[in-house]
């Protein structure tokens, strides 16, 4: 499948790790410029500098989704970089596993709500008009199962996923005439730092019910397989989806529902 993304201007949010490390080497080898932005500034700047060496257009930028000022400046270097945007991916979040609601502090719950939907209301107000400007695009917000069904102890990461998945839709239906698609991207468990954190408390991801097997269900994914998905849903392949949440969860959801 062609997914016709060569030429094209990306940005991508929480891009220095994780998924979205993934997509950023993944849409450079279709043959998109990315800037990734993200707080790593080592493994961001590592990962410029590989990306470069191989003959890609890859920027790092420095970015906290929290700050309105730096969002204004990845937008910058995008514009400096690239004269346009066509695709954005908010992959930044933030976790706080293993409490309820009353054992949370403001300062966790406020972090968590900032980063995971403050940081997509930021970024898609700061990009949104630059994506006009360049004649339409794509825009995908990491969502989770956990919108959808959850489990205990995740009150503050669950309320901001299905508040994701919510501003998807209502992006999708105020940029539709602007020739913009929005859609979230309803993940179950990825195999990144962050779910580290969950398996090892658990004492594995097994005690979790999760699986590394490729023919178990539900099972845990790389994040090059997510990466794949995210360049789908930017991709004029998937030009009939707007507006939805595409669940992409190594079948989390048949066991959750």
């Amino acid at each position: 499948m062609d997914l016709d993304l060569a030429g094209k201007h990306i940005l991508v949010t929480g891009g220095a790790t994780g998924i979205g490390r993934a997509t950023v080497e993944f849409l450079c080898t279709q043959g998109a410029s990315v800037l990734a932005a993200g707080l790593d500034a080592i493994e961001g700047s590592a990962l410029e500098a590989e990306l470069t060496q191989a003959g890609h257009n890859c920027r790092f930028v420095e970015t906290d989704v929290r700050s309105a000022e730096q969002v204004a400046g990845a937008i910058r270097v995008s514009r400096e970089s690239f004269g346009g945007l066509h695709g954005l991916v908010n992959g930044a979040a933030a976790h706080n596993p293993g409490k309820r609601l009353e054992d949370l502090s403001d300062a966790e719950w406020d972090l968590t709500i900032d980063v995971n939907l403050g940081g997509t209301f930021r970024m898609c107000r700061a990009a949104l008009p630059v994506i006009r400007e360049s004649g339409g695009g794509a825009v995908v917000n990491i969502a989770s199962v956990h919108a959808l069904a959850t489990v205990p102890g995740i009150s503050d990461y669950a309320a901001s996923k299905g508040a994701i998945l919510s501003l998807s839709r209502q992006l999708a239906i105020d940029y539709a005439g602007d020739g913009i698609r929005v859609n979230a991207l309803i993940l179950g468990s990825v195999n990144t730092r962050m779910s580290q954190f969950a398996f090892e408390a658990a004492g594995g991801a097994e005690n979790l019910g999760l699986s590394f097997e490729a023919a178990s269900l539900p099972r845990v994914a790389q994040p090059a397989e997510v990466a794949r998905v995210i360049a789908f849903l930017l991709s004029s392949a998937s030009s009939y989806i707007n507006g939805t949440g595409l669940v992409a969860d190594g079948g989390l959801l048949a066991k959750l529902l």
